[in-house]
């Protein structure tokens, strides 16, 4: 992963070998990834920030499962990020005529 990069976060889908994937699950649970498996045995795994580079942990699972397998990889970069509030009107500020209505 090249640092300059600035990836927010990283969603990965692939599939393992069914008797590695508890541990593999596990091993990605421990360095911070969000993991679902589907009934397939299809994993998806997000990462907010990924703090590791992303070749040294392709390599470790590829490592867990005793073969390597193909990964899809999506990477996001938050390119805006709007907050909304909304305003509360204290009642000293309402509108007399609003309340006697």
């Amino acid at each position: 992963m090249n640092p300059e990069q600035n990836i927010d976060m990283i969603r990965w889908t692939f599939r393992v070998e069914p008797e590695k994937a508890q541990e593999i699950e596990d091993r990605l649970v421990e360095i911070g990834m969000d993991v679902s498996i589907y009934d397939d045995g299809t994993f998806q795994t997000t990462w907010d920030e990924p703090d590791r580079e992303l070749d040294s942990v392709v390599e470790e699972i590829w490592t867990l499962n005793g073969s390597p397998f193909d990964i899809t990889q999506e990477s996001f970069q938050r390119t805006s990020l709007l907050v909304y509030h909304t305003e509360e009107v204290d009642e000293e500020e309402a509108d007399p005529a609003e309340e006697s209505a």
